[in-house]
């Protein structure tokens, strides 16, 4: 998985968005992030379309969260700018001449794809803004996860 320039400075918005606690304008985000005003209408703008923050217009308009920053999780800012990492239709799209897929009954690695996107999903899932902003007070790392052995009916030799 790679994380895109628009998911860190969505991140990034919505954390500061959170340190504020009040209304900020593209202007004073873009101020406080060292980020283009451009690039910052357009990842706020995909934020608002997914119900992340809330806008006002007029003189005085800015944005805001739209829930507390416990309440927003890092899957739902991740998610307004990319795909799910897996989904059903991966094997159509991946198949030449949009022919079935020759391994749809027997398929070994859709497990494994269904697997890390869980995996992923599960981990930011379970990290809000309010975690972020205090751990990165602190020098607590976020426990990593282990992967769940997958029994994919091979055996292996550790020769």
């Amino acid at each position: 998985m790679r994380v895109t320039k628009s998911e860190e400075y969505g991140l990034r918005l919505v954390m500061s968005l959170a340190l504020e606690k009040t209304q900020l304008s593209i202007r004073e985000l873009a101020d406080r992030e060292t980020l283009p005003e451009p690039t910052v209408a357009k990842v706020i703008s995909r934020l608002r379309h997914t119900g992340v923050v809330t806008s006002e217009r007029g003189r005085n308009g800015g944005y805001t969260l739209a829930d507390s920053a416990d309440q927003i999780n890092l899957a739902q800012i991740v998610e307004a700018f990319s795909d799910p990492l897996y989904d059903r239709s991966f094997c159509d799209r991946v198949t030449p001449n949009d022919e079935p897929c020759a391994h749809d009954s027997e398929c070994g690695l859709r497990p494994v794809w269904r697997g890390l996107a869980d995996l992923v999903a599960d981990f930011l899932s379970g990290i809000t803004v309010a975690d972020i902003i205090q751990k990165s007070s602190s020098p607590a790392m976020y426990p990593t996860t282990q992967p769940i052995p997958l029994d994919l009916g091979t055996n292996r030799s550790d020769a």
